[in-house]
């Protein structure tokens, strides 16, 4: 009999413990997180996809799911029924949000972007109060319409599209965490580790041809910093194979992005 009470102690506690590994994440975003103009990216999940199959091979428990619409930004899912849908569905772990690119920057809305993400906050906090929140930094465009030249009213260049990017999500990431409304708040610095790599090693490409989306690399390396960021682990040895054996990056250029994203990511708290 007592050891029969000891099988069942047993079998309980591990069961409990592979349902605490079990991490939920929901994305909310556009073509940024489905992998635009990254077509096997693009078709096999995204930016989700890839953070799901890098975290069960670290080991981790992880289902993952997104809400997507291209071009759109927070306030475009705001007002869409499917979100609060979304966010009711499961109990999330992590919510991850995407906003349109140049939304927190003076060719955006920065006030509006930052007062939606105060509403994700406090919707997020009402119908999943035990998630965290991953804010999900873009990159600065390396040419374009954005630019001075083209624009006068636009950027120096891409540095100053970043610096304004930097601001605006460390802004954000501040007064969430002021609010005290989400179980952890943190900016996954994907644009921060896109600048990384374009000083460090710039025989990379990150960006797609229409100078606005990412290619391949770009959404790999995304997809370690969001992983980084979640669980404050190093990604180095994340694999380069993907959807069922596809290699997706050579072994070389792997290594370098996950070494960039230790270096952004680290550890830190963002």
């Amino acid at each position: 009999m007592v050891f029969l009470r000891w099988t069942v102690f047993v079998l309980l506690v591990a069961a409990t413990s592979l349902w605490a590994r079990a991490d939920d994440i929901l994305f909310f975003g556009n073509s940024f997180t489905t992998g635009a103009m990254a077509p096997s990216v693009d078709r096999n999940g995204g930016v989700p996809a890839l953070v799901k199959e890098i975290a069960i091979a670290k080991g981790k428990d992880v289902t993952t799911d997104a809400v997507t619409a291209g071009g759109v930004d927070w306030s475009y899912h705001l007002a869409q029924p499917a979100t609060d849908k979304a966010l009711g569905a499961k109990n999330w772990t992590w919510v991850v949000l995407q906003d349109q690119s140049v939304r927190p920057t003076h060719l955006g809305r920065i006030d509006q972007f930052l007062r939606d993400g105060e509403v994700f906050s406090e919707r997020i906090a009402r119908t999943c109060p035990h998630a965290g929140i991953i804010l999900y930094e873009t990159w600065a465009r390396p040419a374009g319409a954005f630019y001075k030249g083209k624009n006068p009213s636009g950027f120096s260049g891409p540095v100053e599209m970043m610096d304004e990017l930097h601001e605006s999500f460390s802004r954000l990431r501040d007064d969430l965490v002021a609010k005290k409304l989400n179980s952890a708040v943190r900016i996954a610095r994907v644009g921060t580790a896109f600048a990384r790599v374009d000083s460090e090693y710039p025989a990379i490409t990150l960006n797609a041809a229409d100078q606005h989306h990412a290619t391949t690399q770009g959404y790999y390396l995304a997809a370690l910093v969001i992983y980084e960021t979640m669980y404050h682990e190093s990604v180095k040895g994340a694999p380069t194979e993907f959807y069922h054996g596809e290699v997706i990056i050579s072994a070389e250029e792997a290594a370098k992005l996950q070494g960039v994203a230790d270096e952004v990511a680290g550890g830190s708290a963002n």
